[in-house]
């Protein structure tokens, strides 16, 4: 019996490994390593000439991406009173934005109300004033919701309940130092075993208590007090009647 020798083609051979030593060298098949080594100093040079002019761009553009909303008139003025309002000059644009406008979707006199409350603003000294001023416009709740919404971050309440911020909310943002809000890690693991930081404010000054009634129907002693209204005056309730 006659047996046939496999034939081999040599040169598709040579051409293979050839192609395989240029892989683990880090080359592409059919590149030899100077070329590979070239295009890689060229994207590397590519590279750094982009970071250096990103680093050389004006600080405007360099801000583009994390600067602050445009607010309208409208809402610039919101802000301004939430400001005076609140104590706290640094609240957040797109906050304002936010809260503006879950506000406005739930009464259409808030509109009005904000221009009202940001005429006030201009002239009050202070909160405690700015609230008087407010109260005398007839527009105490709304001016109170308008704080209870930067503190609980949430416009209105149940079903109907907006979130406009969370970990920005006031009332997380005010114990930031000690306190991070839910869900966040702060500071590594076990960051809750050091010592607080200090209060920095004067001990409250407890009241006496008042003996309860000893005659005619008891008093609830304790309880829980009702949630912040968060919604502005003249807004619709749940069903739509006003």
């Amino acid at each position: 019996m006659a047996f046939c020798r496999p034939t081999f083609d040599t040169d598709a051979l040579d051409a293979s490994n050839a192609n395989h030593r240029a892989c683990e060298a880090g080359a592409a098949p059919g590149v030899s390593r100077r070329a590979a080594v070239v295009w890689l100093g060229l994207a590397a040079t590519a590279t750094a000439a982009a970071v250096e002019d990103m680093r050389r761009a004006p600080a405007s553009q360099q801000a583009a991406a994390v600067a602050p909303p445009a607010l309208d008139a409208a809402e610039a003025g919101f802000l301004a009173f939430s400001r005076s309002m609140t104590g706290h000059g640094d609240l957040a644009p797109q906050t304002a934005q936010r809260i503006y406008a879950a506000m406005a979707q739930r009464s259409a006199d808030f509109p009005m109300q904000a221009q009202r409350l940001a005429q006030l603003a201009r002239t009050a000294g202070d909160p405690s004033a700015l609230l008087t001023s407010a109260s005398e416009a007839g527009l105490r709740d709304t001016a109170l919701a308008v704080v209870a919404a930067w503190y609980t971050g949430t416009v209105g309440s149940g079903g109907r309940a907006s979130v406009v911020a969370y970990a920005d909310a006031l009332m997380y943002a005010l114990v930031r130092d000690a306190q991070t809000a839910p869900t966040y890690c702060a500071d590594g693991p076990a960051w809750w075993t050091r010592d607080p930081p200090p209060i920095g404010v004067s001990p409250p000054v407890e009241k006496a208590a008042t003996a309860p009634p000893t005659t005619g129907f008891p008093m609830p002693t304790t309880g829980s007090p009702p949630p912040p209204r968060t919604e502005p005056q003249g807004s619709t309730p749940a069903g739509g009647a006003k």
